[in-house]
């Protein structure tokens, strides 16, 4: 499956959503389309946007927490000023 979006530098909001969808499955149907979320010059603005949604939204958070597509501990340690939120995680 091709995902021209996902590519397209510009579309960071896209990339943040299609993101969270596979995180919330916890798995990805286009790898390749999962990594590039991360991988297009701003995975620290996606990577933050993730992180303040789950902050929001419980369901999110929870998949997060237990992802195995992600890892949140490496997350949050770009973010400080988010780890005590998500403080529910074991280190």
């Amino acid at each position: 499956m091709y995902l021209p979006k996902v590519y397209d530098p510009h579309a960071h909001a896209y990339r943040v959503r299609y993101a969270i969808a596979n995180i919330l499955r916890d798995r990805v149907a286009n790898e390749g389309a999962f990594q590039c979320c991360f991988e297009m010059g701003d995975e620290d603005e996606v990577i933050g946007a993730i992180l303040r949604r789950g902050l929001k939204n419980p369901r999110l958070r929870a998949a997060l927490e237990n992802s195995h597509l992600v890892s949140l501990h490496r997350w949050l340690a770009a973010y400080p000023e988010l780890e005590e939120a998500y403080c529910t995680c074991e280190k």
